[in-house]
């Protein structure tokens, strides 16, 4: 209490610039400290951790074919974390369009004994747009929309969560195309993509703003894999390619303009998927 006292003499102390200076930092600060005093108050039923990505299918041209590649890589660090190629030949392969995405995957686990109903999670970041997609692991059922008050403010995804079982996580993944302004931003602005969780609400707690952890982008890759059905590929894609019949005409190489992402790093397991 002492200390608080002293403190606001202190305050009082200052110029009006200083002042208005001092509470602009205090008010910017509240949305990054809340969720941490909120937790002094109430037990954490749910637990939020987020790592983002960058993801590219692609194909490298060679003097007699084609490389097509799918590569999944640390969007904050450009390590590299998983790589598939497999060679098309020339003229009989047709392989899917080349695309890029930015990926948010967030890992939800609920930590109570009891199911978690009507779990509604909003989430801000740059990197969302009307043309995010939702995917999630199959043990739950969800479904996303973007909310935004204006154009010019940043868009707010919010999911809505059937159900989480108790002591269960679940990986929910949204994927954004990589647009001109998306690569504007990333690769020739270089801006820092940021996240932040709202709230969280459920039938069984009021909203209330969690802590997100910054989960290693590796451990959330492995634990979706373990919680996908069968054996699939990243995000759920499979390298299938369309061969023309004999009888038919060799196809004719995509005149769409795709420049392939500036090349990722090739780090030690240890720090790949770190951020």
């Amino acid at each position: 209490m002492e200390l608080l006292k002293r403190w606001w003499r202190w305050f009082w102390r200052q110029s009006w610039l200083n002042k208005v200076a001092i509470v602009g930092i205090l008010a910017a600060a509240v949305p990054f400290f809340l969720p941490t005093v909120v937790s002094w108050f109430k037990p954490t039923l749910v637990k939020v951790g987020v790592a983002f990505y960058i993801y590219e299918r692609a194909y490298l041209p060679e003097e007699n074919a084609k490389t097509y590649f799918y590569e999944t890589r640390n969007l904050v660090s450009n390590c590299r974390l998983r790589r598939i190629e497999q060679p098309v030949p020339n003229g009989r392969a047709k392989p899917p369009k080349p695309q890029s995405w930015v990926l948010g995957k967030f890992l939800l686990e609920n930590v109570s004994d009891e199911s978690i109903t009507n779990l509604r999670v909003a989430v801000k970041s740059p990197v969302l747009h009307p043309t995010t997609q939702l995917s999630t692991t199959p043990n739950v059922n969800a479904t996303g929309k973007v909310e935004s008050n204006s154009p010019a403010a940043q868009s707010t995804y919010v999911l809505s969560i059937t159900a989480l079982p108790p002591n269960t996580s679940a990986v929910f993944s949204l994927k954004t195309p990589i647009d001109e302004d998306l690569h504007q931003f990333l690769y020739v602005d270089r801006r820092s993509v940021t996240v932040q969780v709202l709230y969280l609400s459920a039938d069984q707690f009021e909203p209330y703003p969690p802590i997100v952890s910054r989960t290693n982008a590796m451990n959330i890759l492995n634990r979706e894999s373990v919680l996908r059905i069968g054996d699939e590929t990243f995000a759920g894609e499979k390298m299938e390619f369309t061969i023309p019949g004999p009888d038919e005409p060799d196809r004719k190489d995509d005149e769409t303009t795709y420049h392939i992402l500036p090349k990722a790093l090739v780090c030690s397991e240890g720090t790949a998927g770190v951020w």
